[in-house]
This record gives C-alpha cells, structure tokens and sequence, in this order.
C-alpha cells in the first residue's frame, strides 16, 4: 500500500511507495489509455537517455490508475525560483539548456506532434470554423520534425536537486523543436499557476513571466540557432490546441483573444 502524500498536480496525486521508489496516482476521470502513455514515453525518454525517473510498472489503487517511479530528491525550478534559489537569469539559461538537450534525440514510434495539432484544432473551443481553417493552413507551412518533444515543458515539470531531471510525459511526441518550443513560450507567458501553488509563487510568477521567457527564448536560440521568429510562427497553431485543455475559462479567453491577434496579421496565400 502506498504511504504518505508528497505533492499533487492537476493530474495525479505523488505518494510515498516503498524504499526510492513514488507512486504517481491519477484522479479519476484520467484514462487508462493517457496513463499507458506517460508509462509508455516515459519509459522511451529514460531509455534514450534522458534524466528523468524511470517508469518501473503501472498499478491500481482504490480504482484509480498509478504509475510507480523511480524516486528522485529536490524541489521544481518554479518552486526553487519562488525561493529565490539562483537568478531569473540563470534559471532562463538552465531550462533553455535542458530543452535543447531533448532536442537532440530522435525517438521512434511516439505520437505525432503535427496530428496532435490537428486534432486539437478541428476541436478547439471559442473559435470559429474560418479561425481554425486558417490555422490548418498556418500548421501546413510548418517544417516536420522527428525529434524528441516534451509537449509540456515548463518550470513546474523540471526538478532541482543532486540532478536535472524533467518529469511527466504524458504528452510527449515527435516533432518539430520549434513547436515544443513555442508551448513552453506559451505555457510561461499565458498559463495559469497550480491551484496548490503557495501565495508567494503566484506572486513571483507575475512579477517574473515577461524576464523567464525572455532569457529563456534567448538562451535557446544560441543553444540551438532557432530564432525568436521560427519559434512565433507555431504560437497561434499551439495556442489553439491548448483551448482543449483542462484550464481555467480566463486563460482560455486569453488565447484566444492572442490567437485572433495573430492570425489577423498573417498574410496566408
């Protein structure tokens, strides 16, 4: 049986589960099928190299599904930067880094980051059919890729402590970097703080998005040559596919307020 709670997502609950090992449990209404995939690309990660716990067996409890991991000692980045552990700065860089470091590796047989896109688009709420046919055609004019993409990147998902490690991946696929990169610009400059999020990291969080993304768009770009620009052209289509998602009706609102914004710019032949 599991032990003590030790921290909690939007998603699923973190337990005590033995000597160095957690159990992740997910609340209900989360799928059998969404669990396998965090196990399932998970595992991928942790074998192609990545720093991340490893996968060790999918369990149930009290009807509810757990993956059981690898346990590893420290504390987010979002929460160290609250602590004022290490600059803005610093961190920017830090997170930049590991990113690239992602990007760099090809794995097979995960799902597709531009079907992902579609899909969420065809289905996104507070747009209109006209909207989203233009960001179909906006998705067309963007590169493929076959790399190694997170689909969910962001101060919260990378733990500090004797390592780096980067957790869940439920959404991981294989795609083009610069989209995975324009999620986590996303995610930092729009998305909303965890509902167990102490005062002080709201507060923080507010203070601080504009100088995160800002150092982390930049150390990117000298990590791996992508430029700003490469990254922005896959905001509106990543924007749209995030309305899909469980978040809050404002942060909702405000993409698509940004999406209507850019796509009103864009000269589409």
């Amino acid at each position: 049986m599991y032990g003590i709670r030790i921290g909690a997502g939007r998603t699923a609950e973190i337990y005590e589960y033995g000597e160095q090992r957690v159990l992740k449990l997910y609340y209900p209404g989360l799928t059998e099928e969404q669990v396998e995939a965090e196990y399932r690309i998970g595992q991928a990660a942790w074998r192609a190299g990545i720093q991340t716990p490893m996968p060790l067996e999918r369990v149930q409890h009290d009807g509810r599904h757990g993956i059981v991991l690898e346990r590893v000692a420290g504390v987010t980045m979002l929460a160290s930067l609250a602590r004022r552990n290490g600059t803005v700065a610093q961190e920017a860089s830090r997170m930049a880094l590991l990113h690239s470091q992602i990007h760099r590796i090809s794995v097979p047989g995960l799902p597709s980051q531009r079907s992902s896109l579609q899909e969420r688009i065809v289905h996104a709420p507070l747009l209109t059919d006209e909207e989203k046919s233009r960001l179909a055609l906006l998705l067309r004019e963007l590169p493929d890729g076959d790399r190694l993409c997170h689909g969910d990147y962001h101060p919260d998902n990378i733990m500090l402590g004797d390592g780096e490690w980067i957790i869940d991946w439920m959404t991981g696929m294989s795609g083009h970097p610069a989209g995975d990169a324009a999620r986590t610009a996303l995610l930092l400059q729009y998305g909303s703080v965890p509902d167990e999020a102490p005062d002080e990291v709201v507060a923080w969080l507010a203070d601080m998005r504009a100088e995160l993304l800002d150092g982390y768009l930049l150390a990117y770009a000298k990590q791996t040559g992508t430029t700003r620009e490469q990254i922005e052209r896959w905001l509106p289509p990543v924007a749209a596919a995030r309305l899909c998602e469980w978040i809050p009706e404002a942060e909702k609102e405000a993409l698509a307020a940004f999406i209507r914004r850019s796509i009103g710019q864009e000269h589409l032949g």
